[in-house]
């Protein structure tokens, strides 16, 4: 016998007009089928590198207050934690970005409100937070 190439062809589905793979469709050829919406997919899983993801550490707990109407938000009660990534940490500064969860995946929605935020080393900010989560402006609280 001649010399066997490891991976001599292509794996292939078809496509439906909704977009939806055909069943029982897959075809293994060296060139794509020319009738029809096919698509290549991997067929060799087992011999194609894979990537691995890593896990980053939970983000610094601080303290929110309710929204204040005011630009003076030193004043209101801390009631919610949330999570802090600080560029400087424990400096809140412009940029930053406030989470409701650990792993940083909800943003906490301020709406361009100013709140009293107590930060990682227990200093009060009055920050105001955008709907995004993103801190607008930060002073520190007298």
């Amino acid at each position: 016998m001649g010399s066997i190439n490891k991976r001599p062809l292509k794996a292939y589905v078809r496509f439906d007009g909704s977009g939806r793979v055909v069943a029982g469709s897959l075809v293994l050829r060296r060139n794509k089928p020319k009738v029809g919406n096919w698509q290549e997919i991997v067929a060799y899983e087992c011999c194609n590198p894979t990537t691995t993801t890593t896990t980053t550490a939970a983000l610094p707990a601080g303290q929110i207050s309710s929204t204040s109407d005011v630009a003076d938000a030193c004043t209101e009660t801390l009631d919610t934690t949330v999570y802090l990534q600080l560029a400087g940490d424990p400096v809140i500064a412009v940029n930053d970005v406030i989470y409701l969860d650990s792993a940083g995946n909800t943003p906490f929605v301020g709406d361009g409100s100013y709140h009293r935020v107590a930060s990682t080393d227990g200093e009060d900010w009055n920050v105001q937070v955008s709907s995004a989560g993103i801190v607008l402006a930060a002073t520190l609280c007298p």
